[in-house]
């Protein structure tokens, strides 16, 4: 059903009542402000409209941040990729910096020690490992690329090992105490009786071991003595470790020659990290 139009009485009615409202407003307005204070009207409208303001104000802060947020999101998750990869690489060199760690730790183990002296050692790890005839030998390369020469000695921190026999550059081979055509001068520490040691005869031993004989005069050897290089040769320096004494027994030879059984003080059938002495020759 339609309305029916209002007629235009009543719309100059409604007109002049709304300009009198407003007229009667604004007197009452301007007579406050000439005391110094609001109108009611004023303070009721401000208490209605506070409120409201308020909440605009609010919403339009809570926007901006968002608008802010939603702008700068695309950087700060490229900017979170780039942290992450930067974390995982920092991790990674962490675990290899670990490991480079533990191989020095192995290599300073086996190699822990410093000759006193001029002689200069250079490391070298064992690379393969040959059966001859006479006795096993290994092939060795210098860690450094430094040039091995023909009559260095090769030890590692618990005794001596050998001598380097052929040499091409940084890799030498080395025949070992315990090959059959191996000799060197040695000397019991205690008593320091002096004898050639040698490869003793294959036996059901587990590791190859050496032996000392030709001892001079009485001879004073017990089992326990630490037996060292002489120095009598110019390939092998005093006082380097060549084992230990583990039986003592009449040379077959001669009753008056003792033989001393002894155990390289170097673990001969698993060498990885060696010192080579350039200028023991």
């Amino acid at each position: 059903m339609l309305s029916k139009p209002q007629s235009p009485q009543l719309r100059v009615k409604w007109l002049a009542v709304l300009c009198t409202l407003a007229v009667a407003l604004t007197c009452w307005q301007h007579r406050a402000h000439r005391s110094g204070q609001q109108s009611a009207p004023e303070k009721a409208a401000q208490r209605i409209m506070w409120p409201l303001q308020s909440g605009v104000t609010s919403a339009l802060g809570r926007g901006h941040d968002v608008f802010v947020s939603l702008i700068h999101a695309r950087s700060l998750a490229e900017e979170n990729r780039k942290l992450k990869e930067e974390i995982d690489r920092l991790a990674a060199e962490k675990l290899q910096l670990h490991e480079y760690y533990l191989e020095y730790k192995d290599l300073c183990e086996k190699l822990g020690f410093v000759i006193s002296g001029e002689a200069k050692g250079v490391p070298a790890r064992a690379i393969s490992r040959s059966s001859t005839p006479g006795g096993p030998k290994v092939t060795i390369e210098s860690l450094d690329g430094r040039e091995l020469e023909v009559g260095n000695m090769v030890m590692t921190q618990k005794g001596l090992v050998g001598r380097v026999v052929v040499a091409q550059k940084s890799v030498g081979e080395v025949m070992l105490l315990t090959h059959s055509d191996h000799a060197v001068a040695g000397m019991a520490q205690r008593s320091r009786d002096q004898g050639m040691i040698y490869a003793a005869s294959p036996t059901d031993a587990s590791e190859p071991l050496l032996q000392m004989e030709k001892v001079r005069g009485e001879a004073d050897l017990r089992v326990g003595d630490v037996i060292l290089t002489a120095g009598l040769s110019e390939i092998y320096p005093a006082s380097v470790r060549i084992g230990t004494v583990i039986r003592v027994q009449t040379a077959p030879a001669s009753s008056r020659t003792l033989r001393a059984i002894i155990k390289p003080a170097a673990n001969l059938t698993s060498i990885t990290y060696v010192l080579v002495v350039r200028s023991a020759k």
